[in-house]
């Protein structure tokens, strides 16, 4: 058990240290500090709920539509996302292969 946690550790840092994670890191900071992408995603947030809670009003829609734009056309926001879905897909891949490791060992 300690070596299959040795080698998850590793492969744990092998992720934290791709460019993927590290632009990933680094863009979620400077976004943090930016008032502007942090109003516009605070105000998504409160229209996803809102939208939810008015039983999908289009009225609403609308109005998350536009915002949504608005966090698209600033570049360390779709800079961010997109980084971020890589990140993500690693992670996926990790986890699928992890399952199929186990399934096919416990059966």
């Amino acid at each position: 058990m300690e070596k299959l946690n040795s080698e998850l550790d590793k492969l744990i840092d092998y992720i934290k240290n791709t460019k993927e994670y590290k632009l990933c890191i680094k863009l979620k900071k400077q976004m943090d500090e930016n008032d502007e992408v942090k109003k516009l995603i605070s105000e998504v947030k409160k229209l996803q709920k809102k939208y939810i809670k008015s039983d999908y009003d289009d009225s609403i829609k609308k109005e998350l539509e536009k915002k949504n734009e608005e966090l698209s056309s600033i570049p360390i926001y779709v800079t961010y996302n997109q980084t971020l879905e890589k990140v993500n897909e690693m992670l996926e891949y990790v986890k699928d292969n992890l399952n199929d490791y186990f399934d096919n060992l416990l059966n």
